[in-house]
This record gives C-alpha cells, structure tokens and sequence, in this order.
C-alpha cells in the first residue's frame, strides 16, 4: 500500500515517540542504582565507621598497665588528669602531641572567688536567665543534666584552677562580658583567663600555657607519666566488643605497637573531628559546605593550636564507633563560628551593631548582637559580604572601647582605647586599606564625605547604599528604627564626617563541638543509652553539650565547661571506682 505525506509523517512520529519512551524507560533503569533513598541511606557505612582489623598481639611491643589511661593532652585530658591524680589515682597520659596542647584562653565561670572580688554577682541563681537564654537558642537539644552540672560546680572547678594556675606564677584576668542593650544576651564579667608577662593576651594565647601548667603539676608535682607522640590507633573491648573497654593500643613515633592497660577505666580527650571530610560531610554538614575550601584534610598535625583550617581527624570518636559506641543525639554537631559584620565593637565580641549592608546595599538584620550570631547573618547573605558604615561621631558613643583580651582590673593586661585613640586606629586601618582581626581581614575606606565613601565602597550597588544610609539616618533622627527595630539607646546617625566603612566576607571557623553518647558522669554509651563499662569521654567531642551552634553568648564556656569543670568532675569521680 502505498502512503501519502501525512501518513508517513504520522507514522514516524509515533515510531520517534515510541523509541523515546523506550530510551526514557532505559535511562531510567540505568539512573535507579544511582538514586539515593532513606533506606540505602540507612544501609550504607560511612569510611571512619569501618573498624580496621584488630591489631594482632604479636605486633605489640610492649604492655603498661595503670588504673587509668587518658587518651589526649589537650586542655581536658590533662585537667581531668591531675584531678584524679590529686586524689591517689594511678594514672597516665597517652598523647599524639608533642606536648601539651590548647587553644584560646577564655574560661567561663560562674561564682568565681576572682568574680566575688570584683564585687561581680554572678552566681546560679543570677545565671538563670542567660542559661535558659542559651538553652532556648540551642532549641533544647542539649543536655541539661550536664549543664546543670558544670553550673552548679562552675566556682568549685575554677577556684581549684586559680589555685594551681597561681601556685605556679601565671596570672588570672577577668574579661568584660557583653552588653546587650535589649537584655537578652546579656553577660557579665565571668571569662577568666590566665597570663604571663612573656605572654599576657591571655584571652587569645593562655590556654597553652594553662595546659602545659597542668602537665607539669600532673609530671613534676604528682610523679605521672605523660607519653608524648604516641598516638591512640585502637581500644581494646572484651567479650567481642560487649564487654568492657580494658585497654587502647597506640603507636610510638619509632613505629611501635604499645598495649596500655587500663585496670578501671579509659578516657577519651582527643578533640575535634574537622580534619575528616567525611566526618565534617556527615555530622556537621552545613558547616562543611561554608568551610570545606578553607578546611584542610590532608595535613596532619596533633600540635596544632589556635588555627581556622582544621584541627584534629576524630581518632577518639572513630575509636568508640569501632567497639559500639553512639553517636550523640543532637544533629548536626555544633560548630564554633565568629566573624560578624566588622567595625568598632561595643562589647568586643559583639557584631558592628551601626549599619550594616548587603551588596544590594540593603540592611539586612537588626544589628545589634554578637560576633557569632552576626557570622551566621553573614553566611546567609549574597557573596557572603556586609559593609558596614560609621562616622567620627561614634567614637563617643563610649568612653573607653575595650579590646579583646581586655582585663576588668585595669591594672593587667590591655588597656582600653579612649575614642581619640581608637578614631587613630581607624585612620591608620583606612591608610593601610585592610584591618587585621582575630582570625581575619577587613577592606577599610575613609572619606569626608558620604558621597565620596560610597563611591570607594567596592562590590556594593551604590546608589541603593545611599538610600539606605539615608532612611537610617532618618530612624536614628527619629530614635525608631522601622525596619528591625534597634534598640533607640544603640541608634547612631552617620551625619558627620569623615566617615568610615568596611567590608568583610566570609566567618572562621575553628572546631566542632560535640562527639560521642555522653551522659552526665561522663560515661561514653551505647545506641541504648547504657554507659559501655571502663569508657569515658571528655573535652569538645563530649556528647549533646552544644546544639545549633557554639554562639560565643556565654563567652569561654567551652574551655569553662566541657575542658574545665566536667573534666575537673571526671577526675575526682574516677577517684570513686
């Protein structure tokens, strides 16, 4: 039969159909594997929860046994060493390190002798509304038992640290808390940290020095032992990983296999887990997708101190996944972010609460708040960039302007800036064109005119920006911000030149804070909750003690608390086995 033009054209189009429904069907079939669902999610190990083989006994080299084994010196490890040590325990300290090691210096406290005689009422009772504050913020993920036990043994663990700290010549500081116009994060005084004359930022460089003091009470006042450069590889649970945990395997820097025994118990100090991507990937992802570029997972280095690409690879959490320990409950794990919109900082670690911009040279929060909360604003912005703008007027919005690091007795450590003095530190940032900070740089512009300012504000739409600083001159005219409502106290107009501007990109990052099941004696447990026999965890990989992230509200809490007095506890309960 022959076919006129119309049905051969209706004919190869179903036939073209047809075979697209065909190469659909296959391509389907082909992209099903690669499809991820919940219960392959489910069914699929991540590499660090695959054990290696166990490390055969005609490996080991040598065998030493001690009541307790405590894996890590860093600032937990060693507190929680000479606690126990005080008490008569038999122990020892098995450390990647070289020597002892810590980061920052902050140490918050609640009660403090130092605090009393400053004539600061800090005590549990007047806590209360930041720490429900806190708590409310980590949407009560965390775990309050342990909180309550850090805040009611706060005094108690930062007396004894003074105590030592002073007995062995280092100074104790008390930082400023933080301002907060609203009252709502607001703290006071309660940062202590500790300082030398060789090195007295003690807020930024004393927690080494307070680790390393702790290791020479635990070795030349105590007679314990600390085996540097030996690193942990493998805990050892009886019974086919049901029973209990009696030893760890680690290797010296010869190569060598070393068997310690641990006659009680073992404890886990070996920080953070930021230098494994498929760590960071899993439990803190939103964290590995901000940082991943900066974070570096290739290096190892176990002497690491206050750096922002990374610090420890997860050797003690892969070790407790190994032999059934959970994971915490609270996800993801928190992390430690700052860097808010830069400019002159009431409070020091407080985010420029004057105007703040987007490159659309919009606003885009109310900004008065802290360093951290400001970071997280920033992260979600285009680019990641806020511009912030000011003029001569706010040096005299204070007094005095407080530095980091600052000491309440103005007899120690930095002193403040009077506003002349800090109107030069601007000038000389604008002259340098940038203004180092913590862990940061920020472009830094000076003009004498707005117009003139704008115009050197690089990636910002321009004339949007002078509309905005405009209207917000007009709310602080007005005293009544109707965007986000600042707080009229904190509402400066930027109306009298020269003015000022930075921009700043990006947040640090320095660790993750969280780790395994912990519950509040400090016993790592299993997916059932029950504490695994001879295991224990301390530090920043101490389990649901942080949720959402570490905010900086209660400034120094991490080294105050999970380093401080939860590891304080831990030594003097381990006294009790």
């Amino acid at each position: 039969m022959e076919l006129n033009r119309r049905q051969f054209l209706q004919a190869a189009g179903a036939a073209a159909a047809t075979a697209a429904v065909a190469g659909m069907a296959s391509t389907a079939v082909a992209d099903e594997a690669e499809v991820m669902t919940a219960e392959k999610a489910d069914a699929t190990k991540w590499s660090f929860e695959i054990a290696p083989d166990p490390i055969p006994e005609d490996q080991i080299s040598q065998v030493i046994e001690h009541d307790f084994v405590i894996v890590g010196a860093g600032m937990a490890g060693v507190c929680t060493a000479v606690a126990a040590a005080e008490e008569g325990c038999d122990v020892i300290v098995v450390t990647a390190s070289s020597t002892a090691i810590s980061r920052g210096g902050s140490n918050h406290a609640i009660g403090s002798k130092y605090q009393i005689e400053k004539g600061i009422d800090y005590n549990p009772e007047v806590a209360r509304k930041i720490v429900k504050a806190e708590q409310t913020a980590g949407t009560y993920f965390m775990d309050k038992k342990k909180w309550a036990r850090w805040i009611n043994h706060s005094a108690e663990s930062i007396n004894w640290t003074i105590d030592l700290m002073e007995g062995k010549g280092l100074k104790c500081c008390l930082e400023p808390g933080f301002p907060d116009p609203d009252g709502i994060i607001d703290v006071p005084p309660a940062s202590h940290n500790f300082y030398t004359d060789e090195q007295p930022f003690g807020a930024l460089w004393g927690a080494p020095i307070e680790a390393r003091t702790y290791a020479q009470i635990l070795t030349e006042d105590l007679g314990c032992e600390i085996h540097y450069n030996t690193i942990a590889k493998q805990l050892v649970r009886e019974d086919n990983n049901t029973g209990r945990v009696s030893a760890v395997i680690a290797q010296d820097s010869d190569g060598n296999y070393i068997k310690y025994v641990a006659n009680k118990a073992i404890v886990l100090a070996t920080g953070d887990f930021s230098r494994d991507r498929d760590m960071m990937r899993r439990y803190s992802p939103v964290a590995y997708e901000w940082f991943k570029d900066q974070l570096d997972f290739e290096t190892l280095n176990y002497d690491i101190e206050l750096a922002y690409n990374g610090l420890m690879p997860g050797d003690g959490q892969k070790m407790g996944l190994w032999i059934g320990a959970a994971w915490q409950k609270t996800y993801p794990v928190a992390p430690m972010i700052n860097g808010g919109a830069s400019g002159p900082a009431h409070g020091v670690i407080s985010n420029f609460w004057g105007l703040n911009m987007d490159i659309h040279g919009e606003r885009y929060m109310n900004e008065v708040t802290n360093f951290s909360y400001g970071a997280m604003a920033k992260l979600m912005l285009p680019e990641q960039t806020a511009y912030s703008v000011w003029d001569v007027n706010y040096a005299y919005t204070q007094d005095s302007w407080e530095r980091f690091g600052c000491c309440i007795d103005l007899e120690n450590g930095i002193m403040p800036s009077t506003p002349e003095e800090i109107i030069a530190s601007w000038d000389k940032s604008a002259e340098a064109g940038e203004s180092a900070g913590i862990a940061a740089t920020s472009v830094y512009w000076k003009a004498d005119t707005i117009e003139e300012l704008v115009e050197k504000m690089t990636g910002i739409d321009k004339e949007k920006a002078l509309e905005t600083i405009k209207k917000y001159n007009e709310y602080a005219k007005n005293g009544l911000d109707e965007e986000f409502h600042v707080n009229p106290e904190v509402l400066y107009p930027i109306e009298n030149g020269p003015f000022y501007a930075t921009k700043s990109k990006g947040a640090t990052f320095l660790t993750v804070c969280g780790g395994l099941r912990t519950n509040d004696k400090m016993q790592v447990c299993d997916e059932n909750d029950q504490p695994i026999p001879g295991l224990y965890n301390t530090g920043i990989m101490t389990g649901d003690f942080y949720a959402n992230s570490y905010n900086f509200v209660m400034p120094g809490q991490n080294l105050g608390a999970v380093c401080g007095t939860l590891s304080y506890l831990l030594g003097k309960d381990l006294a009790q086995l």
